[in-house]
């Protein structure tokens, strides 16, 4: 049984700059009028883009007509800078993400996407980090706000994508947050969790990933080439 690979985006494939993210989020507060101070030590590693824009709006409005409003508007707003503002040089790739991603697609292995980003904000950042056309399929944070459902909306584009429907323990996810473990075991796939973003490796043993790695290179012997 052929491994397929789901691939996080954000402290797994690529890391966007700090500054143009904070950048970002004024340039959106600003163009809105919104309080950013509210936002102060909010947490985003491991969410969903919905999660964390429901969250923004819960926390400048309490009326639910006015959060879900507020909501695609912040949500607008995000998409028309990222699209339009982020560049190559904005986005560092990780250590060994593009051999291992090359070498899987060269072994015929299906690879696709298990992101909390917007689509539209995942294949930008892909498209910047020069990932382009490797990835054709996935699950996205537009689908659903908690993480673990993320896993089958990307085996429902699969099964659309390649007109087969695999077991879930065919499924690899692969990811940086504890959220990346939870949901591979929610949906019942292997996880693999990587140190590459802001959790240590004691961080994620705690959680029981399939696999602890510190590189995607060393996934290549066990999935890939094995």
């Amino acid at each position: 049984m052929k491994p397929i690979l789901l691939f996080d985006i954000d402290g797994t494939l690529l890391h966007v700059k700090k500054l143009f993210i904070q950048e970002l989020i004024h340039t959106i507060m600003k163009d809105l009028g919104l309080n950013r101070d509210k936002l102060s030590a909010m947490p985003f590693a491991g969410r969903t883009d919905k999660d964390i824009f429901n969250d923004i709006a819960g926390r400048l409005t309490n009326e639910s007509d006015k959060k879900e409003e507020l909501f695609e508007e912040i949500k607008d707003a995000y998409l028309k800078v990222l699209l339009r503002d982020l560049a190559p040089d904005q986005v560092d790739l990780i250590e060994g993400v593009s051999e291992t991603v090359h070498v899987a697609v060269e072994n015929n292995l299906d690879v696709g996407l298990c992101t909390g980003n917007f689509r539209e904000a995942a294949h930008k950042k892909i498209e910047a980090a020069g990932l382009t056309n490797l990835f054709f399929f996935g699950g996205f944070g537009c689908e659903h706000a908690d993480r673990k459902h993320l896993p089958e909306a990307a085996h429902l584009e699969y099964v659309k994508f390649s007109g087969s429907e695999p077991e879930r323990k065919a499924y690899v996810i692969i990811g940086d947050t504890p959220n990346d473990i939870r949901s591979a075991k929610y949906f019942g796939a292997r996880s693999v969790a990587v140190t590459t973003g802001s959790f240590s490796s004691e961080d994620l043993k705690v959680h029981k990933p399939d696999k602890l790695v510190e590189n995607l290179r060393e996934l290549i012997p066990v999935y890939i080439t094995s």
